[in-house]
C-alpha cells in the first residue's frame, strides 16, 4: 500500500513538473533600433467607442479664444456605438446620426446624403477625448470631453 501511494505521489509530481515546464513564457521585450535599453516601447491605442461627456468647448475666432460651452449646454454628451450610430444628447433630447472614422478624422453624418461634419481627434486616451473642427478656417472649435 505504501509503495502504491509513493508511486502515485511521484507520478503526480512528474505531471505537475511537465505542466509547469510546458507553459508558454512571454517573449522578452528587446529594444528596437534607436530605443534606449530598458525603455518601454509598447504603443497603447484607445477606442472612441462609448459614452463621452463635454467638459468645455472653446472656439478660436481670428486668434481670440471664446468659451462656447454654454452653446452646447452643460449636459452635452456623445455616444459612439460600434455599428456606426452616434447619439448626441443634451441630457433631455437624444438625436441619432451616423459616424465614421479614418485615422484621426471623425465624420458626423447628420442625415443620409449630407456631407459629414469632420473633426480631428487631437487626443484620445482611456478617459479623455479632445476633438477639433474647422482646422484651417477662421472658426476652429475644440471639444474637451471625458469618458462617462
Amino acid at each position: 500500500m505504501k509503495k502504491n501511494l509513493l508511486a502515485y505521489l511521484f507520478s503526480l509530481m512528474a505531471c505537475v513538473c511537465m505542466l509547469l515546464a510546458s507553459c508558454d513564457k512571454p517573449e522578452p521585450i528587446v529594444p528596437g533600433p534607436g530605443d534606449e535599453e530598458g525603455q518601454d516601447t509598447t504603443v497603447v491605442t484607445y477606442s472612441i467607442l462609448g459614452h463621452w461627456a463635454l467638459d468645455s468647448a472653446m472656439q478660436n475666432v481670428g486668434g481670440n479664444n471664446i468659451d462656447v460651452t454654454a452653446f452646447y449646454g452643460n449636459n452635452f454628451q456623445l455616444t459612439f456605438e460600434e455599428d456606426g450610430t452616434l447619439i448626441t444628447s443634451d441630457g433631455i433630447n437624444e438625436v441619432p446620426m451616423q459616424w465614421n472614422m479614418e485615422g484621426d478624422q471623425v465624420g458626423f453624418i447628420q442625415a443620409p446624403g449630407m456631407d459629414p461634419v469632420m473633426y480631428t481627434v487631437k487626443e484620445l486616451s482611456a478617459e479623455k477625448l479632445i476633438m477639433e473642427n474647422g482646422a484651417g478656417t477662421d472658426y476652429v472649435t475644440t471639444l474637451y470631453m471625458h469618458r462617462d
